[in-house]
């Protein structure tokens, strides 16, 4: 007897623990007014209109006069109480919905089927990651945040509710209806997952439905098509399938949704569905539950609900104890058998009187007491908010998921030691994994699809084996695995990205246990390919834990984490920037544009290690003929001094080849009998060395207009080597002149005098300590091992021209457009590499230079220079000029500066003739880069420096950080 109080004692502990108050939304408004409004309403309301209130009706979103009529007719004769639209555009939508809630003498509640936002339904609005994808987050507070956002958007479109979370455990791999709508097999992160979202949703004003109680997730069929059944003991539903739901329940949100399922254990009536058994809504979710918010059907014209012609669906769900009747199969016809129903004595008048005026209490809680209209103008703008486009590429980075990693291959490191290469299979065009891919590194990309020829498959796999890695990119569940690509993945190493649900790579199963690596992406999304990529490099580390078991190969949990060690992609919002702020310096540029100040510009901001704004403008030329992409070259020329001499300079130093105080001549003999043979290496950096700001060496090599026939010829040739351009070689003995010119220049006071002789000497100093030609040494300790490969000296000599930017049409010395060859002429006389200008590079690839500065000296896992030389370097300042070491800095004291008037003292960068500059700020972690040809076609415009373009755009890039809050 004792004992069995005690079991009563303790099912009476457990059923008080589940028992849950009113709901939250329900009780947070002021009851008083609430029950007035409700009151006043519902006494103005007929029978009929009262009945009408149970039902929310499926619309088209459609503006045709049938669909609008046949819209009218349900909101007219049916008096519905709700809306739930199909898929469409907002802008439909929301006329719609207006022209609707106008009609409508009771405002209508409005739904949104989202379980993933609007975009789910809606087109051109932010693209969320599905739930299995979001069940791969860690973090629960950013699932919170994105419900809020989605409660946003639906408020901006008029929408209540929104049939969501999906709380369905997906423990069967081959569930054909639910799969990556869940967050996964284990019941407690489900909850989880899904309580963070509902209360977002809730916290923003927006109804949350928890779907599909109670529990959908282990089942082979489909309740569209059929009534799917579930065999499972009682005691497994109450720990695996409804435990969600208590924890949601217990929460105090709104809504539920059940589902048409046949659960004997539940209610053994043969072929019942779970909504419309009265054991299942009123007798479990109910009363032992404890659930009193609103209960919705689903859609009541899915076959699993039975639309049984003796027995109508909608009459059998009012009576199990759900209040709205979703998506009747017939809603006329429906309406009419409930009509019935109540006039025979089927369903209580009562019951329908208590549920209108619940319904009505939850009309007043979403607001429509004081019902307003969508504002049509700017919709659009207000949905895709710079926050969404934030919020929906964090939740991408943080759910990509490494699976494997062996010798911790993943972030790939020495890019310079390994030929790349990526296999896509599935995608026939350049994906946005393709794409970030190359953001990182030069690899050659092959693509099977599944209309490519065996002949064709084979001779890609025979290219294949040239390669040292190769990153397969899985975009597809209809290509399988193949021979060919096991064998592939024993011979090389092999990094596996699946953009798939997880399930589908039991399907590669024999060559992911051969793979070295294997990340998991979840969908096929431009975003879910460019994070997955990013994992890869190490641009973001990989945060994300498997949601669900894949058979024979991992369990839910399995998640190896990583560390960025690159520059990443993100929005403006991950660094604490004002993404409308930051978005007007397009609007400078785009005014440098119609002023003809340039043709064309990238320009590239980076925060924190994110490059957060990287665009082109223009085109390359005024005719407007081939348009600047971000991957367009262009000549830096005096900014090369900082980006390209100076990191030679600075390895030179590391290896102790010379000292800051060190005379140049030490390292230039021909200097030593000069009044050149006391400048220290100090001075040059400095630009205190008293040297002539320029020579024009090219006057060496012409007599008369003409070039000198023993020094320059129109033919390469073994003993013509330097190319000037088109048509222009001249002999690598010219070098020998230049010294001597330089030799013989004539030489001021030790002040400030801005001077390319200075990195000229540099160059060459470099060259003779280091044993190798600069731009060799560049490539090899540095490009390469950066991965910037759009980077380079004499850039033809790599690339096509048709990826680099021209400058001017020289009509003094080379009589042609200067494409592809360096602008300036001294350092075209050098061979085009010279200390002074010559490097070619993007904004993408000069900001991994930038960020290896601002990283002191590392970048991708590896030092390429010490710590203490980087800031020597980028640290120290000339005592009598605003210079640094090789860096131009802020200019003080009223002075011209070269930055902006926001710029901090303790920024470094450079600028450029051809119309170019960068600028690091390392109290802010931030890199400014500024591109562009503003001297084509003549080096007389100007209006690049009289607009002030590029120090307007650095003082907008101040003004849009975000003040952090104490």
């Amino acid at each position: 007897m004792k004992r069995i109080v005690l079991l009563i004692f303790g099912w009476l502990s457990v059923m008080t623990g589940l028992a849950a108050d009113k709901p939250t939304l329900l009780t947070q408004v002021d009851q008083q007014k609430m029950m007035a409004w409700t009151d006043s309403v519902f006494n103005t309301l007929s029978m009929d209109e009262r009945i009408g209130q149970l039902f929310m009706v499926i619309a088209d979103v459609k503006t045709t006069n049938q669909n609008m009529q046949r819209l009218l007719r349900y909101v007219n004769e049916l008096n519905i109480g709700g809306v739930l639209f199909h898929k469409g555009s907002p802008e439909v939508q929301a006329q719609l919905t207006n022209r609707m809630q106008e009609a409508s003498k009771v405002p209508l509640l409005v739904s949104l089927d989202g379980e993933w936002g609007l975009s789910m339904r809606l087109s051109g609005t932010t693209r969320f990651p599905k739930n299995m994808m979001l069940g791969a987050i860690e973090n629960d507070l950013l699932i919170r945040k994105y419900g809020e956002e989605v409660a946003r958007q639906c408020k901006e479109m008029g929408i209540h509710i929104n049939f969501a979370p999906d709380l369905d455990v997906n423990s069967n791999v081959d569930n054909p209806v639910i799969g990556i709508r869940s967050f996964g097999e284990d019941p407690a992160a489900v909850a989880d997952k899904g309580i963070a979202y509902a209360s977002g949703l809730e916290e923003g004003g927006i109804m949350a439905v928890a779907k599909h109680f109670p529990g959908h997730g282990d089942t082979s069929d489909d309740s569209h098509e059929t009534l799917p059944v579930i065999y499972h003991s009682r005691a497994r539903l109450d720990s695996v399938e409804l435990f969600p739901f208590k924890q949601y329940i217990q929460k105090g949100f709104a809504g539920v949704m059940t589902a048409h399922l046949y659960i004997p254990a539940l209610d053994k009536r043969k072929n019942l569905p779970s909504s419309l058994s009265e054991k299942v809504v009123k007798g479990l979710l109910q009363d032992e539950l404890g659930f009193q918010g609103l209960c919705f059907t689903d859609a009541l014209a899915m076959k699993g609900a039975g639309n049984d012609k003796a027995e109508n669906p909608c009459v059998k769900a009012l009576l199990a104890g759900n209040d709205i009747l979703l998506a009747p199969y017939a809603p006329i016809s429906d309406y009419k058998a409930v009509k019935e129903a109540i006039e025979g004595g089927i369903i209580p008048m009562k019951l329908v009187e208590d549920k209108c005026k619940k319904i009505l209490q939850y009309k007043y809680v979403a607001g429509l007491n004081r019902y307003q209209p969508i504002p049509l103008k700017g919709l659009s703008d207000r949905l895709n908010t710079a926050h969404a486009a934030w919020l929906a590429a964090q939740l991408n980075a943080e759910a990509i998921t490494l699976l494997k990693n062996e010798d911790d291959l993943v972030p790939l490191k020495k890019l310079d030691q390994k030929k790349i290469a990526v296999l896509s299979i599935g995608s026939g065009v350049t994906s946005d994994f393709e794409e970030t891919v190359s953001k990182y590194v030069k690899a050659d990309f092959f693509t099977i699809t599944r209309s490519s020829s065996a002949s064709k498959i084979q001779q890609i796999y025979a290219k294949l084996d040239k390669y040292d890695l190769v990153i397969c990119a899985v975009h597809t569940v209809r290509i399988p695995e193949s021979q060919a690509l096991r064998k592939l993945a024993e011979r090389k190493q092999l990094v596996y990205a699946f953009f798939t649900i997880p399930y589908f790579c039991k399907s590669y199963k024999q060559s992911i246990e051969k793979a070295k690596a294997v990340v998991m992406g979840y969908e096929g999304t431009p975003l879910a390919q460019q994070y997955a990529a990013q994992v890869i490099f190490g641009g973001i580390g990989a945060k994300g834990k498997l949601p669900v078991s894949i058979p024979d190969l991992y369990y839910a949990g399995t998640g190896i984490f990583t560390e960025k060690v690159r520059l990443g992609y993100h929005e403006p919002e991950a660094v604490g920037l004002n993404a409308e702020r930051l978005a007007e310096i397009s609007s400078i540029a785009e005014e440098g544009l119609q002023a003809k100040a340039y043709p064309g510009c990238q320009l590239l901001v980076a925060k924190d290690g994110w490059i957060v704004y990287n665009r082109a403008f223009g085109s390359y030329t005024y005719s407007k003929e081939q348009p600047v992409t971000t991957e367009s070259v262009y000549d830096l020329a005096s900014a090369s001094k900082a980006a390209g001499t100076l990191l030679a300079v600075m390895k030179a130093y590391d290896e102790k080849k010379f000292k800051l105080t060190d005379k140049i001549s030490a390292y230039i003999p021909e200097l030593k009998d000069s009044n050149k043979s006391n400048i220290t290496i100090r001075e040059l950096l400095f630009h205190q060395s008293g040297l002539v700001p320029t020579i024009n060496f090219y006057t060496k090599a012409m007599e008369k207009g003409r070039f000198k026939p023993d020094l320059v010829s129109s033919k390469s040739s073994s003993e013509y080597t330097w190319k000037v351009a088109d048509g222009i070689y001249l002999k690598p003995s010219f070098q020998d002149t230049i010294t001597q010119m330089i030799k013989r220049s004539k030489l001021g006071p030790k002040r400030y005098r801005y001077s390319c002789v200075n990195f000229i000497l540099l160059k060459m100093m470099t060259e003779e300590q280091l044993l190798r030609p600069m731009d060799d040494v560049l490539e090899s300790a540095f490009w390469a091992p950066l991965g910037a490969w759009h980077t380079t000296y004499n850039p033809l000599e790599k690339m096509d021209s048709v990826e680099i930017v021209p400058t001017e049409y020289d009509k003094i010395v080379r009589h042609q457009l200067i494409r592809g060859y360096v602008h300036d002429e001294a350092a075209a006389f050098q061979g085009g590499v010279s200390g002074n200008a010559g490097l070619f590079s993007n904004a993408n690839d000069l900001a991994k230079v930038l960020q290896l500065y601002l990283n002191d000296g590392s970048y991708g896992g590896e030092q390429l220079l010490s710590a203490e030389t980087v800031r020597l370097f980028t640290q120290t300042k000339s005592p009598t000029c605003r210079r640094g070491l090789g860096f131009d800095k802020p200019a003080t004291g009223g002075k011209a500066s070269p930055c902006g008037s926001l710029a901090s003292p303790s920024v470094y960068g450079h600028t450029g003739f051809t119309g170019t500059c960068f600028w690091v700020d390392p109290d802010q972690q931030l890199i400014y880069i500024f591109l562009s040809n503003r001297v084509y076609p003549t080096r007389s415009n100007n209006k690049l420096s009289s607009l002030s373009i590029r120090t307007r755009i650095q003082d907008t890039i101040y003004k849009a950080i975000e003040k952090k809050e104490l």
